[in-house]
C-alpha cells in the first residue's frame, strides 16, 4: 500500500480503530520512510504524505491506553476538526445536491426532485451517521424512486418522526410555492432568503447559512445572485 502510494498521498480512514499491536508498524514506516515486503528483509524507501481521519478523540484514546502517544504526535502535524453535519447549517442541502447529481449521472437518469416537506425533514435531521449516512440515503432514494419525486412519505421513519414544524425556527425555514422542485432551486432560495434577512451583508449571510465566505461567493456566482437584487 505504501509502495503504491509513494510519491503521492495515502489516506487512512478511521485510524482510531487501528489495533494497538499494529500501531508500531505504522509508526516505524512513518519514522523510517521505508517498508519491507512480507518475507523480504530489504527496506524499500517510500515517500508518502499521510492523511488520517477518525471520529474518535485520539487524546482520550491515548489517555485510556488505546492509542500510542508517539504515533499520535507523529500524525498530528496538522489537525483539522470537521464539525458533525448537524452543526453545519445548510451543508446538508449542498451535499444532497452533490450526491444526487453524481449518482444520477452515473445511472444516466435525471436528478431526484425533493418536495418542500421532504427538504424540511432532511434539514431538521441530526445525521448521526454524518456524510456516509446522507450519501447512502440519496443512493437508496435513487434506487427506489419510480417517479423521480421524493416526498416526506418516501423518507425513512427515523428522519420523518422527529421532523416537526417547530423543530426549525420560522426565520430559518425555506418557503417556496412549488410542491416539488430541485435541490438547486431550494439552495438558491435559501441563499436569497438569508441575504434578505441580513440586508445583503455577506459575512452575516455566510454565518446564517453555516458556510464559509468563499463558498458563499462561489454559490452567488453559480446562481447569478447579485446583492443589488434585494
Amino acid at each position: 500500500m505504501f509502495e503504491l502510494a509513494s510519491g503521492g498521498v495515502l489516506s487512512l480512514d478511521e485510524i482510531g480503530e487501528m489495533p494497538l499491536d499494529m500501531q508500531p508498524f505504522l509508526l516505524r514506516v512513518l519514522e523510517e520512510r521505508a517498508v519491507n515486503r512480507l518475507g523480504d528483509s530489504r527496506l524499500r524507501p517510500v515517500d508518502v504524505r499521510l492523511v488520517a481521519s477518525t471520529n474518535r478523540d485520539l487524546k482520550v484514546e491515548v489517555a485510556n491506553g488505546r492509542f500510542r502517544k508517539d504515533l499520535f504526535y507523529r500524525i498530528s502535524t496538522v489537525s483539522i476538526c470537521v464539525p458533525p453535519l448537524r452543526d453545519r447549517g445548510t451543508d446538508s442541502l449542498l451535499l444532497i445536491e452533490h450526491f444526487n447529481r453524481k449518482m444520477a449521472d452515473r445511472r444516466g437518469s435525471p436528478p431526484l426532485r425533493f418536495s418542500n416537506q421532504a427538504l424540511d425533514a432532511l434539514l431538521a435531521y441530526s445525521w448521526p451517521g454524518n456524510v456516509r449516512e446522507l450519501r447512502n440515503l440519496v443512493e437508496r432514494l435513487q434506487l427506489l424512486s419510480n417517479t423521480g419525486n421524493v416526498g416526506l412519505e418516501d423518507l425513512p421513519v427515523d428522519i420523518t418522526e422527529p421532523a416537526k414544524p417547530a423543530a426549525i425556527p420560522e426565520d430559518e425555514r425555506v418557503v417556496v410555492e412549488a410542491q416539488a422542485f430541485s435541490l438547486e432551486d431550494a439552495e438558491r432560495q435559501a441563499i436569497c432568503s438569508a441575504l434578505r434577512a441580513e440586508y445583503g451583508n455577506l459575512s452575516k449571510t455566510a454565518q446564517r447559512l453555516g458556510v464559509s465566505r468563499p463558498t458563499l461567493y462561489r454559490k452567488l456566482d453559480q446562481f447569478g445572485i447579485k446583492r443589488r437584487f434585494l
